[in-house]
């Protein structure tokens, strides 16, 4: 998921016709076009040369003597946004993306030892900021804005990750079993999360381009962090690793996958209760869902591609941004921050997703105070958007 490139991030697929191919994407937006026509209303050759020849001899054939129109429509509210409806999915899928990026910033500190001898005795940090925006409401003063923060990720030390060698071996030996999910996991998820809860671009696709914008954000936000942090991979380590997958041409924390599973099966869960509908025990569609999600994120690992670690760092990011992107969309006033310190991860523990949230509670949980733990503050106001609002409700329909 976080290897696309971004031509596949608003490209789409142009219409439900497509989206049979969207395990395969190399990315975790080429289905942001679901929700249009293209092939399957017969669209596909309108701008060919000879559909266009014909139009001109069509029109010639019953356009008749010019008229002046006897009236106008009437004019569109500027900036209103309820007139994405009229706009493609692929169009809105660039103004989702800028509202959510254009309010956050980002930060990178390389250690505080400057005298370090090498770079292994530097932590690094990377920091993600919501800048919040405040107005008094009479028009007479200009907007405050103040950075404040989202999540703050710190890199493990090597001897975490090479003590961590140790499961990548073991787990290699899960490699025939799941090669076929290894290679369909590659794209964006849908087909899995769509076994769980009824996902269908006829039958809900206001949802599937919430997830896509979701997962845009996660993207984004996964790559400066890993740009941030520096890790390398496991098969930097030792020849032994043998990936069967080839290996992604960036850093290994915090993982994608687990990232961005993460963050679909936490909104997916917060989409479907907001619609109030019950199909089965709650209880059983939060584990599923968050089963799901650690599913996809070990299975990196047996493909030899990642640290257990790594997707830790996933999971707590993935989550953190589900209840920020939940939050801008209105469904929530506001968004609590999280940290994460891969160096104090124990080495020799395993990933497993219920450290990290309580499927009970529905809610993001603390493991270790020195390893994942909310930011010392309050609550923070996300700011409400009217645009993802827009979005959020419109998919909220589709599940009442």
């Amino acid at each position: 998921m976080s290897g696309l490139s971004l031509d596949t991030i608003f490209s789409g697929t142009s219409g439900t016709s497509g989206t049979s191919g969207t395990s395969g994407t190399s990315g975790t937006s080429g289905t942001s076009g679901t929700s249009g026509t293209g092939d399957s209303a017969g669209y596909s050759g309108y701008d060919t040369p000879l559909v266009a020849g014909a139009l001109i001899t069509n029109r010639d054939g019953i356009g008749g003597r010019w008229l002046a129109p006897e009236g106008a429509p009437a004019s569109l509210c500027p900036g209103h946004a309820g007139n994405l409806e009229l706009w493609g999915p692929n169009e809105r899928a660039s103004i989702f993306h800028s509202e959510l990026l254009s309010r956050l910033g980002f930060t990178t500190e390389a250690g505080s030892d400057t005298d370090a001898s090498s770079y292994d005795d530097i932590p690094g940090r990377a920091f993600v900021w919501h800048l919040d925006v405040t107005t008094d409401n009479t028009g007479k003063s200009p907007p405050k804005a103040d950075y404040q923060p989202l999540v703050s990720l710190t890199r493990p030390t090597k001897e975490i990750f090479v003590t961590q060698l140790e499961y990548l071996n073991v787990y290699a030996d899960l490699r025939p079993d799941r090669a076929p999910e290894i290679l369909t996991q590659l794209g964006v998820p849908i087909p899995f999360f769509s076994s769980i809860a009824f996902l269908h671009p006829s039958r809900t696709p206001w949802t599937m381009e919430l997830l896509l914008a979701a997962l845009r954000l996660a993207y984004f936000v996964v790559m400066w962090a890993k740009h941030g942090l520096a890790c390398r991979r496991p098969h930097e380590y030792s020849p032994q690793v043998q990936p069967i997958i080839q290996g992604p041409l960036h850093g290994t924390l915090p993982s994608g996958h687990a990232t961005e599973a993460f963050i679909f099966a936490l909104v997916l869960l917060k989409l479907v209760r907001a619609g109030g509908r019950r199909p089965y025990d709650d209880l059983t569609l939060v584990e599923q869902l968050m089963a799901q999600a650690s599913r996809i994120a070990v299975n990196r690992t047996v493909a030899g591609v990642h640290f257990p670690v790594d997707s830790a760092a996933g999971a707590v990011l993935g989550l953190t941004l589900g209840n920020y992107f939940v939050s801008r969309c209105g469904g929530a006033d506001q968004y609590q921050g999280w940290t994460f310190d891969g160096s104090k991860y124990p080495a020799t523990h395993d990933f497993d997703w219920t450290d990290f949230f309580d499927a009970k509670e529905r809610i993001q949980t603390t493991f270790s105070e020195t390893v994942s733990s909310p930011i010392d503050k309050p609550k923070i106001a996300a700011g409400h958007s009217d645009i993802l609002a827009w979005l959020w409700d419109k998919a909220v329909d589709e599940w009442r």
